[in-house]
């Protein structure tokens, strides 16, 4: 009866309520896995819309390891900075070097993420490489955020029900598959923040998933799209080349960031300049950039990036003078200060978890 029913839902769009029990049936270990695979796979073949996969991440959010925060910290919107990944560049670790820059600014972030699939670091391993506990249980994830201003959550120990899901979707990815869960990881950040910023690779992922995230509770969600001057996606935004920012008002933003970058000479950097062969060598990168000893192409990405975020935050600013307000916070060792705070706390937040995480 289990397996005709979620036959039953294969072949065309699917309500709340029908998303939420296929979500049921996946998981339910009576069910025949080429059942589920016949679903998944028809899923993929169909194209899921920004309606069902917001549908899907609302269902796997509630089976999440439950926080004790949502939304908002101390009165102040809560914000997550990640990508979509599947690019495979092997690009330096911008997304998770914002969170340092926009903690040191004041906001608060709960950066939800993983280790890396389809790149050699993820935000996981780069944290972890730079000696920073990543597995951390909901009591000391909110220490962190009380101490330090940012945690990150690390996606597999606060989604446990995926861990049932792991043999089924290896099978899948074995057959070149990729089905709606490589969509998912940006949608199911169990804080639910206020405002999210989204990088994608693909153009037409920037209103998707600003659909998906709107639908899904996201109060100020924003998805960028940035290519370099030859064309290629970076998943996250440029100085030069191709610039699109879906949720904040920033029409100008391509000349905007040209002509930062002319008066801040970051000219002339190179897509290959930012690309690192391990986490250690992003965790470098970004550590030297925080200390002011790398200038180049990282840190360009870095402040263009978290200028994003400091205008998502606050409307009002322009993003000119959020791209000055990173640079006078790395200038001024600010950011440097918060990594050196988290390296201080790391020790305490690792015996606080103890054996918490998932296996």
């Amino acid at each position: 009866m289990k397996e005709a029913e979620l036959r039953g839902l294969v072949g065309r769009d699917l309500a709340q309520e029908e998303v939420e029990r296929a979500v049921a049936l996946l998981l339910d270990g009576a069910v025949a896995e080429e059942e589920k695979i016949a679903f998944l796979i028809d899923r993929e073949e169909r194209g899921i819309t920004g309606r069902e996969l917001a549908f899907f991440a609302k269902a796997f959010r509630g089976l999440s390891v439950p926080m004790g925060f949502a939304g908002r910290w101390q009165g102040r919107p809560l914000m997550d900075c990640c990508g979509t990944g599947g690019g495979g560049l092997n690009l330096c670790n911008i997304s998770t070097g914002t969170m340092f820059v926009l903690a040191a600014a004041g906001i608060p972030v709960v950066k939800h993420g993983n280790r890396g699939v389809s790149k050699r670091s993820g935000s996981g391993d780069v944290l972890e490489a730079m000696g920073l506990p990543i597995r951390l249980s909901p009591e000391a994830a909110e220490r962190s955020l009380r101490e330090l201003g940012m945690v990150y959550l690390h996606a597999p120990d606060y989604h446990p029900a995926f861990a049932i899901l792991g043999p089924l979707r290896k099978k899948l990815a074995a057959q070149g598959r990729k089905t709606l869960f490589h969509l998912l990881g940006p949608l199911l950040n169990p804080a639910r923040p206020f405002i999210q910023i989204v990088g994608v690779f693909l153009r037409e992922h920037l209103a998707f998933f600003e659909e998906a995230l709107l639908l899904g509770g996201c109060r100020r969600p924003v998805v960028v799209f940035g290519a370099d001057g030859k064309g290629r996606a970076l998943g996250e935004l440029g100085l030069e080349g191709e610039a699109e920012i879906r949720g904040l008002d920033l029409p100008e933003a391509k000349r905007v960031l040209a002509d930062f970058a002319r008066r801040r000479g970051y000219e002339g950097g190179s897509l290959e300049d930012a690309l690192v062969a391990s986490a250690r060598e992003s965790a470098a990168r970004l550590r030297a950039v925080f200390a002011g000893q790398e200038k180049g192409f990282v840190r360009a990405l870095l402040a263009a990036n978290a200028a994003v975020g400091l205008a998502a935050h606050d409307p009002s600013t322009s993003f000119g003078e959020a791209l000055e307000t990173v640079e006078v916070l790395l200038d001024r060792g600010i950011v440097a200060e918060r990594l050196r705070m988290a390296e201080r706390l790391a020790p305490e937040l690792g015996r606080a978890s103890g054996s918490w995480a998932h296996p």
